[in-house]
């Protein structure tokens, strides 16, 4: 009887449970869609903390991120948190961006010392951004800063079995998410601070309760309301807003495939309508949000997901036949610190297997392989139907 009236209620006011078309999409984004620059910055107007989450890896995105840090700056946002950094460095990082003079070496290795398998350019010059801005900001304005959410996880207590008083070594500073969420409520909230946080998109989800799946039932036994994101919003639920940058998803129906968002008509209505063109645009409230995407992984196999469930605004910058990869730094992994970073390998299995500084930049290159790794697992656009 609820069902039924729930579904008279909806008729009568004149509510329609149909996908938006791909007209309907188009003159939301005509009307309403922004630059991805300037999409990011108008979010600052009414919110404190803007999650900005990524797949990983990928070129393009990282240096919108560079090119957003000027444009933070002069909108008066001198914070950027980023997960790809240790906050134990913090006092080196602001040094580095406020020197007289840049010292590449010192970046390269506050992201060594936090990750050794994260040794890509784009990521490192996001201190050169931030040097560049702070280099010729007025005498006495204060400067922009990269601030360093995360810890160095030490792998190396990891011999052999995963007990929980070995992995408690491992991750000596606690849960990676509570331990990030704590640097933003610090340095952040606490201080009534702007900041863009730049992250993975796990990371950044606020709303939304990512699902874990049983492996053999292959159902939800729970949903995550503990990730970086999910923290800050549950202190600060009016400050925040989350951002995701345009990736393919996991497909629930095809395990070995990934599918596109919104059953694939944010590639669509981009491809036929916006061919060249890049997007920031609401996702909550506006068209996009009703696009069901039921296959997703995200779902938690709810047939009436959609994704204004998923995240606040979403960013789209080019197909993904054009993605590439990040770009591996030159000499990041040496014979030097070889054995330093062999050591941090999360698999103990694969350490002996690595024998040379350049059999691990080879692994670093591989997993940056997009466009291969993108055409082989996302089938093509669909033709509209």
């Amino acid at each position: 009887m609820r069902a039924l009236l729930v579904a008279f209620i909806l008729t009568a006011s004149g509510a329609s449970a149909a996908a938006p078309g791909e007209q309907q999409l188009a003159a939301y984004l005509e009307e309403h869609g922004k630059s991805p620059e300037d999409y990011v910055i108008s979010k600052f107007a009414d919110h404190q903390i803007v999650f900005l989450g990524e797949y990983h890896r990928i070129r393009h995105d990282v240096e919108l991120v560079q090119k957003l840090v000027p444009r933070l700056y002069k909108a008066g946002i001198h914070n950027l948190g980023i997960e790809f950094g240790a906050e134990e460095l913090q006092t080196e990082a602001d040094r580095l961006v406020t020197a007289d003079v840049y010292d590449p070496i010192l970046a390269r290795s506050l992201m060594f010392r936090w990750e050794p398998s994260w040794g890509y350019h784009e990521y490192i010059e996001l201190y050169h951004a931030a040097w560049d801005v702070n280099r010729s900001r007025p005498r006495g304005a204060a400067p922009f800063r990269i601030v360093n959410l995360g810890y160095r996880v030490d792998f190396s207590q990891l011999q052999g079995e995963r007990t929980p008083e070995v992995m408690r070594k491992v991750f000596a500073r606690g849960d990676t998410d509570v331990f990030m969420a704590d640097v933003i409520r610090r340095e952040f909230l606490d201080k009534g601070e702007k900041a863009l946080i730049y992250s993975g998109s796990h990371h950044a989800f606020t709303r939304y309760r990512q699902p874990i799946y049983n492996p053999d039932t292959k159902q939800v036994v729970r949903r995550m309301d503990d990730r970086m994101g999910n923290l800050v919003y549950q202190r600060a639920p009016d400050k925040v807003f989350t951002i995701l940058l345009h990736y393919p998803v996991d497909s629930l129906s095809q395990p070995s495939k990934m599918i596109r968002p919104g059953n694939g008509m944010i590639d669509r209505v981009m491809e036929t309508r916006f061919a060249g063109r890049s997007f920031g645009f609401d996702i909550a409230g506006s068209p996009f949000g009703d696009l069901p995407d039921p296959d997703s992984y995200y779902s938690g196999r709810d047939a009436g997901f959609t994704l204004k469930e998923w995240c606040d605004g979403y960013i789209y910058t080019k197909p993904l036949r054009e993605y590439a990869g990040v770009t591996v730094e030159p000499d990041f992994i040496t014979e030097v610190n070889l054995r330093e970073a062999v050591a941090q390998i999360a698999n103990p299995e694969v350490r002996p297997k690595v024998t040379s500084a350049k059999l691990y930049m080879e692994a670093l290159a591989d997993d940056t392989n997009f466009h291969e790794r993108f055409l082989r697992v996302v089938p093509p656009l669909e033709p509209a139907k």
